[in-house]
């Protein structure tokens, strides 16, 4: 396996890096797990231009700016090193960090930018594509997953424009390897506003699931008709915050948005166990609501309580697969100024009533005009259309192995 190491250093050195710098200190992390600056566990990154991105944090000037993205567009012209372009894609596009920094006070200034223009480059790189003779469709491809972050970046940035010639791009690409993809095969998405990075074939796709589709997702009048026991629990667990935690800090600037999780990774937490034993019972008799169908991914199922201070606003983003689906039951708070926007429409949430909508497709939830906090139960569940045969000929899934009676080659082929 190729090192690491080597490779920054190659890149630097290509890079044109002043000679008298010592690009040991260089390549290292700009952001720590030691300084909890980071929220993905497995992740700490290494890059270059390391001093002179610190230099201009640590005092904003003409000068320290100036200094940094000449070093950072000299690794962005020179370097067609895999690691290198993504991991300062991920550096300047706040991909990792708890807090945002890059685009906290420009959200489209030129480290910003230059962060698009890394993950331009990522994605026509060799190695990014080779994901997709690497990988199957259960997995994580490297041209998918940064054709959505750059087409979500574009979106928050309101460049509609961008985001519009991108979607064509990925739409047209091709990959002519050991695995062959033509146009339209590659990434298999059919409108912008819907771009998972994992896509099972053959799956209805709606914003949001009427009620009168529900006899599929018997979750949602479980949820409802359980909402007693759901309110009386969480209304004496919220009375302590510590119960409490961040969640998905890097999804917006100001205000509050935090969770309590229940059930993750096929695993119910101790949350679940001890604060809530009523409903954390009937959970165990909801999930998994497939046994035996693999998750294609850690949240494939997923439970928890959400809680929105008031002037929260959560910028567009989306879930990880179109066989995700997003059950919410409105709990408490001021649930009738707060706002969800899935594929561009509004929704409200009411206390005891369950919204299905589909976490794929581009959503946002904000609450500007609250006066109070809004509390939702958010469940996440598999979609209904996903069966044993989406399985054939996969040995395993972004999230598990897939056991080998389900992965025997496919009788069904999906369109």
């Amino acid at each position: 396996m190729r090192s690491l190491w080597v490779s920054l250093v190659a890149v630097a050195w290509a890079a044109g890096i002043e000679e008298e710098e010592d690009f040991a200190g260089q390549s290292k992390a700009l952001f720590t797990h030691a300084a909890g600056e980071l929220h993905c566990p497995d992740r700490e990154l290494v890059h270059p231009c390391v001093d002179h991105l610190k230099a201009w944090l640590e005092n904003k000037t003409d000068t320290t700016a100036d200094s940094a993205l000449r070093c950072v567009r000299r690794v962005l012209n020179a370097s067609d090193d895999f690691f290198t372009l993504r991991n300062m894609t991920h550096l300047l596009l706040d991909l990792d960090v708890v807090q945002k920094v890059f685009d906290a006070d420009e959200r489209d200034g030129p480290f910003v930018m230059a962060g698009l223009d890394f993950g331009r480059k990522l994605i026509r790189n060799s190695e990014c594509l080779a994901d997709f003779d690497n990988l199957n469709d259960m997995q994580c491809r490297c041209p998918m997953l940064y054709n959505k972050i750059l087409l979500l970046k574009m979106k928050n940035l309101n460049r509609t424009e961008d985001a519009q010639q991108l979607f064509q791009e990925a739409k047209a690409l091709a990959y002519d390897g050991v695995t062959p993809r033509q146009a339209g095969e590659a990434v298999p998405w059919t409108r912008m506003d819907h771009t998972p990075q994992i896509w099972l074939k053959g799956l209805r796709a709606m914003p949001v699931w009427p009620r009168d589709t529900w006899d599929t997702l018997p979750i949602c009048s479980k949820l409802e008709e359980h909402y007693p026991v759901i309110r009386k629990e969480f209304d004496e667990v919220s009375k302590n915050s510590n119960n409490f935690q961040d969640a998905y800090r890097f999804l917006y600037l100001n205000g509050t948005w935090d969770r309590i999780l229940l059930y993750h990774a096929k695993k119910f937490t101790p949350e679940c166990e001890e604060l809530f034993p009523e409903f954390c019972g009937l959970l165990k008799q909801w999930l998994p609501s497939k046994p035996g169908i693999p998750y294609v991914v850690d949240q494939n199922e997923q439970v928890m309580f959400l809680r929105m201070t008031a002037g929260t606003t959560v910028e567009t983003h989306s879930g990880p697969s179109n066989n995700i689906l997003n059950i919410h039951l409105g709990v408490s708070g001021d649930l009738p100024n707060a706002r969800l926007f899935v594929a561009g429409e509004e929704y409200k949430w009411e206390e005891g009533k369950v919204i299905a909508w589909d976490g794929s497709f581009d959503h946002s939830v904000d609450c500007v005009h609250c006066q109070s906090d809004r509390n939702v139960l958010l469940v996440r569940y598999m979609h209904p259309d996903t069966t044993t045969e989406h399985f054939r000929g996969v040995t395993r899934t972004q999230f598990e192995e897939v056991p080998e009676d389900l992965s025997q080659p496919p009788e069904t082929i999906y369109e």
